[in-house]
């Protein structure tokens, strides 16, 4: 896995034409703060999976819908679109939360080694 670094490694959202139709394909990026993805996977999942029922996708046009990664095909331009910003809003939030969490827990922790300050002994 990557290290942490100073811009967080957003899910990757793409809209691309396919025929007369459209598709959305989104894929996350291999980082420490991508794995709020997984750890919040059951509500993230549940999610997104309310999001492809309202926009009327059926299940051969959806694989692997998840909030890591997903491919949901045979849309209109306009639904694709509308899925991709609620994705990117959805997907991106969440990671750079935790990116500024993980950053914040960083700083902590050079500034409490910089001080000298020592964990009190347990006895």
């Amino acid at each position: 896995m990557r290290q942490l670094t100073k811009n967080p490694a957003l899910p990757i959202i793409e809209v691309s034409k396919e025929g007369r139709y459209w598709r959305v394909d989104w894929d996350y990026q291999e980082a420490p703060e991508s794995k709020v993805l997984t750890d919040r996977k059951e509500f993230l999942n549940g999610y997104i999976s309310g999001l492809l029922d309202s926009f009327g996708a059926s299940a051969g046009e959806v694989a692997l819908p998840s909030a890591r990664t997903g491919t949901v095909k045979k849309l209109s331009e306009e639904t694709a679109q509308k899925l991709a910003k609620l994705l990117t809003d959805l997907l991106h939030s969440h990671v750079k939360a935790e990116h500024r969490r993980l950053l914040n827990a960083a700083e902590v922790s050079e500034f409490i080694a910089g001080a000298g300050v020592k964990e009190p002994a347990v006895g």
